[in-house]
């Protein structure tokens, strides 16, 4: 699923980066997909097939001079640039965004952010992440994850949950029949769905200003207590700083004070 998000995020920008045989860092970004996160979204990397095995992405058992590929599920030494000191192992999920790009989940920010001795690309990041919080306000937002009942969160979590609550009997069928079977019985394309149920058959997101629409996810495809961001793109959570980083993905349910 990822792999298609990443095309279109290309094609919304219109660009795309260099191969990294010929980039000279890998740009870093932030990631939720709900249910079809690997590793119930742990702290981990994706990453594109065409960087395994190369001095970007390698086992940690082999040089980097002689680089073996690395293990889904296992430890994976990731380096952000051609500098050595610009290394770190992570566990590896699997394949995702374009070449020339990790993609973490929030959990690895958490976890890694807030120590000492980070690779310099990944502590910059961190502290552009940090920044991002408080240039965009999302430190002094309303945290409606926290505090559902606030007057400015009720209307939005309680919408969020209803269309969380009607959504999953549909994905437990999907799941249940196998998607094929699924949408067989439906009567209609905006019933189906895609990518191992998770995401809408139709492309029901944007258009933006080019015109380009995408396939969304839908409610249930996040894991209970996060939900669909304003785009469809990922699953928001408390997470200010995934927030700020998305924004305004999760920006409804970050309302200003």
């Amino acid at each position: 699923m990822r792999v298609f998000l990443f095309v279109l995020f290309a094609a919304l920008c219109g660009s795309w980066l260099p191969s990294p045989s010929r980039a000279d860092s890998i740009e870093i970004t932030i990631y939720d997909d709900g249910r079809s996160c690997p590793g119930n979204c742990d702290a981990h990397v994706v990453f594109n097939r065409s960087l395994n095995g190369t001095e970007y992405a390698s086992s940690p058992e082999s040089a980097r001079s002689d680089p073996e590929p690395c293990t889904r599920g296992e430890m994976c030494r990731i380096c952000f640039s051609t500098d050595d000191k610009d290394c770190m192992d992570v566990r590896y999920r699997g394949s995702g965004p374009p070449a020339g790009k990790f993609d973490f989940t929030p959990s690895f920010f958490a976890e890694h952010c807030k120590r000492k001795g980070l690779p310099p690309s990944l502590d910059s990041h961190c502290s552009s992440m940090a920044a991002a919080v408080r240039r965009s306000g999302y430190d002094k937002r309303i945290n409606c994850f926290d505090d559902p009942q606030h007057e400015k969160c009720k209307e939005t979590m309680q919408e969020a949950q209803a269309a969380f609550k009607a959504d999953l009997p549909k994905w437990e069928n999907c799941q249940a029949m196998g998607q094929a079977a699924f949408n067989a019985k439906q009567t209609s394309d905006s019933e189906r769905r895609i990518y191992d149920c998770a995401y809408s058959k139709l492309s029901l997101g944007g258009p933006n200003s080019n015109g380009t629409r995408w396939k969304i996810l839908l409610p249930a495809s996040c894991r209970p207590g996060t939900y669909v961001g304003r785009d469809g793109l990922d699953c928001c959570n408390a997470d200010r700083s995934m927030a700020a980083a998305l924004h305004p993905e999760c920006s409804s349910f970050f309302p200003k004070p």
